[in-house]
């Protein structure tokens, strides 16, 4: 009898040091009372670090400003003469050779060189260099490409190292509960189901552990690929994010995307290039020219010359005239596209800031409503539970939705900086951030089960 009631005793003492815990870990989940306080975006002057880093050494791009390089040097091929013809031939009088005997058999020497008409090669020379500003687009659009991917995976690399912290921490209060909830449970104190309640939420939690594991080194690899670097060198990301909220107004930003935009700019060029092409087949109307001169040798005669000019016949009009139409046309659609451009770029930006200040908004009502009110349910609970009202699972459950929606906060600061990055893009397609910001993020959890499956899935 005296060692049960040692038991009960030491029992009911752990019962209060388990309040204790709870109280304690109730106080440690709070989140900073502001969302620029929260830890779980990252630093803007690492992610720029890394960017500047990729635009150095990023095969993408490396390739783009040697094809711009490539592409520049075809300027000079275009406006360039054609290359002139050197011909040797020899004429003979008679059946044996009678070179300095016969008057008519001579050893020649021709040079001849093709003219085009006047502003031809001025023209090609243009339409050249207007295709090599477009392949400057080309490496414009490589770089913003790749400073936005390395952004993206930055905020996704420090997302995923912040929510491990986090479920290391539930991981710990998890355990710290079962101790408790078994001694409770050993003196009578406690339901069979409140041990295996937890048991449940410790083996979800080390699900959440291994997906996040294998996020962060997911966006690790991908960080290296875009520094070109080895696929297991380490990257700090000590710099921790806040919520940069978006103060300009949505014109503005459309018109920061029109002037960065390398679409956009390709298409005005093609535009021009399309004018050129067009000025270039209306030119083919006019005849090409050549020039000619010669020497002959008839060896101890006299020695002879010759010179001459050529001229080619635009017979074939309906040729030229197709040639024309053609040009014309795609001069037309050029217009056409610059105008879809636009369209496209405007909707895509609108899509992306609207998406942006949704995120924002939500982020504040976590972070200001949400989470806050949380902590009172926790507390809310902990004192009833003091008292008897409400059963353990109560208390399981208000701890679950706090974690569930600091996660849920997390997400959407990391979201609001991916975001932003695709922004800075400026790009005509979706990203996927995109799609995963259109979803109104659900409640944090529904009861003390939804840890797992609520956390890993957002």
């Amino acid at each position: 009898m005296c060692t049960d009631a040692r038991i009960t005793a030491r029992a009911r003492s752990r019962f209060w040091v388990w309040l204790g815990v709870v109280a304690a870990i109730a106080q440690g989940l709070a989140l900073p009372a502001s969302a620029a306080e929260i830890p779980l975006n990252g630093d803007a002057a690492e992610s720029e670090r890394l960017v500047s880093e990729a635009l150095a050494a990023n095969p993408d791009v490396l390739a783009a400003q040697q094809a711009l390089a490539a592409s520049r040097e075809r300027v000079a091929q275009a406006r360039a003469l054609p290359d002139p013809m050197l011909s040797v031939g020899y004429t003979n009088d008679g059946w044996s050779p009678s070179l300095g005997q016969q008057q008519m058999t001579t050893l020649a020497f021709t040079a001849s060189q093709d003219l085009p008409f006047p502003g031809k090669r001025g023209l090609r020379g243009d339409i050249a260099s207007r295709e090599a500003d477009q392949v400057e687009q080309q490496l414009a659009r490589a770089r913003l490409r790749v400073a936005a991917d390395v952004k993206r995976a930055y905020y996704g690399l420090v997302l995923a190292r912040e929510l491990q912290t986090l479920t290391r921490e539930l991981r710990e209060t998890w355990r710290e509960t079962e101790a408790v909830v078994r001694a409770r449970y050993a003196a009578g104190l406690g339901a069979q189901q409140d041990v295996l309640r937890v048991q449940v939420e410790l083996t979800r939690v080390e699900q959440s552990e291994a997906e996040q594991a294998a996020e962060a080194d997911i966006r690790l690899a991908e960080l290296n690929r875009l520094l070109a670097r080895p696929p297991d060198s380490p990257i700090e990301t000590s710099g921790k994010l806040t919520l940069r909220p978006l103060d300009r107004p949505v014109p503005e930003v459309v018109e920061q995307a029109r002037a960065v935009s390398p679409e956009l700019a390709s298409a005005r060029l093609a535009v021009e290039r399309g004018r050129l092409v067009l000025a270039l087949a209306q030119k083919e109307y006019k005849p090409d020219f050549a020039l000619q001169a010669g020497y002959m040798n008839r060896g101890r005669l006299d020695p002879m010359w010759q010179a001459g000019v050529g001229v080619t016949l635009p017979l074939q009009r309906q040729r030229r005239a197709a040639a024309v139409a053609e040009a014309a046309a795609l001069a037309d659609g050029s217009k056409r596209l610059v105008e879809s451009v636009e369209l496209q770029l405007r909707y895509r930006t609108q899509e992306r800031f609207t998406r942006l200040k949704s995120t924002e908004r939500i982020a504040e009502l976590y972070d200001k409503g949400i989470v806050p009110q949380d902590r009172m349910s926790v507390e809310a609970a902990l004192a009833n539970y003091q008292t008897s009202r409400v059963p353990f699972v109560t208390v399981l459950e208000a701890l679950t939705t706090l974690y569930a929606d600091q996660w849920t906060l997390a997400r959407l600061l990391a979201d609001h900086a991916r975001l932003a990055a695709s922004l800075e893009e400026a790009s005509l397609g979706e990203n996927a951030e995109m799609a995963a910001a259109g979803a109104t993020p659900a409640s944090g959890a529904s009861g003390a089960g939804a840890t797992g499956g609520g956390m890993s899935g957002r």
